[in-house]
C-alpha cells in the first residue's frame, strides 16, 4: 500500500545521499513537498534534480544553530515531517583513551545536538498544529555496543534517549517521535569507515573497505544480507503515514536480526 503524502512539507537532514537521499525520493513519490538539507550542496542539489517535484536543495551544516534557525525560517511553512538523518562517525577508539576531546564535541554536535536544534525549530509549530511526524536516523549501534567507535556509539545511544524524551513532550500535541536504526547499508558513510576499519585493525590489513563490510555481514546479520537505504527509506514513510499515529517513542531496528 502506498503512501499518500499529498500536500505534506518534509525536511530531510543529510540528504545528499546515500539513506537521506532514498528517503527523500520516496517520500517525494508518495507527493511530499521536500526540502533536502546537506552540508554538500552540491550534493544536496543532486538529490533535488533527481527527484524534482517540488523539492529544494539546501546547504546547510546541521551542528550551526543560527545557520539552521536561519534555514528554516525561509522555508516559511512548519514541517510536516522532519526526518533528522545527518551523521557522521567517530575517529577509532580502542582503547577509547584515543579518542579525543575533539573527536566526542565533533560526534555529538552532529549525532546528538543536531536533533535537538531541529526539533527545537519545529516544536512551536508542530504543536500548534497539532499533528506532526518526527523521525530520528540512528544506529544499531546505539542498542549493541560498538566498541571500535565509542563516540559514535554513545552518541547513538544518546540519540535514541532522546528520541524516548522528545516522544514524550510531543506527544499531548499529537506529534510523534521515532527512530530507525538501520543495520549494515553500504552507504558512503559505511564507504569511509570500512577504510578506516582497515587502517586500524590488525586484523583487516591487506581488505578493503567493502570486504570489511561482507565480513561484518556474514558475521553478525543472521539473515546473511546487508539492507538497503530503500528499507530504511520504507520504514521511515511508514512512519510518517497515518498508519502510524499511535506509534511514538519507538527505537525500531532494520538490521536483519542483528539485534535481536
Amino acid at each position: 500500500m502506498s503512501n499518500d503524502f499529498t500536500g505534506k512539507f518534509a525536511v530531510v537532514t543529510g540528504g545528499g545521499a546515500g539513506i537521506g537521499r532514498a528517503i527523500c525520493k520516496t517520500l517525494a513519490e508518495g507527493g511530499a513537498r521536500v526540502g533536502v538539507i546537506d552540508r554538500d550542496g552540491r550534493a544536496a542539489r543532486e538529490t533535488a534534480a533527481l527527484i524534482g517535484h517540488d523539492t529544494d536543495g539546501h546547504v546547510c551544516d546541521v551542528s550551526d544553530q543560527a545557520a539552521m534557525k536561519k534555514l528554516f525560517e525561509s522555508f516559511g511553512d512548519v514541517p510536516d515531517f522532519l526526518i533528522n538523518n545527518a551523521g557522521v562517525v567517530s575517529e577509532p577508539g580502542q582503547p577509547f583513551t584515543k579518542n579525543s576531546e575533539a573527536d566526542w564535541d565533533r560526534t555529538f554536535a552532529i549525532n546528538v545536538k543536531s536533533i535537538v536544534h531541529a526539533c527545537g525549530l519545529v516544536y512551536d509549530g508542530m504543536c500548534a498544529r497539532g499533528a506532526g511526524r518526527i523521525v530520528n536516523v540512528s544506529s544499531i549501534t546505539g542498542v549493541i555496543a560498538a566498541p571500535f567507535m565509542p563516540p559514535y556509539s554513545v552518541s547513538k545511544s544518546a540519540a535514541n534517549g532522546l528520541t524516548r524524551v522528545l516522544a514524550r513532550q510531543f506527544a499531548p500535541f499529537g506529534v510523534t517521535v521515532n527512530a530507525v536504526c538501520p543495520g549494515f547499508v553500504w552507504s558512503p558513510l559505511w564507504e569511509s569507515l570500512g577504510e578506516v576499519m582497515v587502517k586500524a585493525s590488525h586484523g583487516a590489513q591487506g581488505s578493503n573497505g567493502r570486504e570489511v563490510f561482507d565480513g561484518r555481514i556474514e558475521s553478525l546479520v543472521p539473515m546473511k544480507r546487508p539492507q538497503t537505504p530503500e528499507e530504511i527509506a520504507a520504514t521511515v514513510a511508514f512512519l510518517c503515514s497515518p498508519l502510524a499515529g499511535s506509534i511514538t517513542g519507538q527505537i525500531i531496528a532494520v538490521d536483519g536480526g542483528v539485534t535481536i
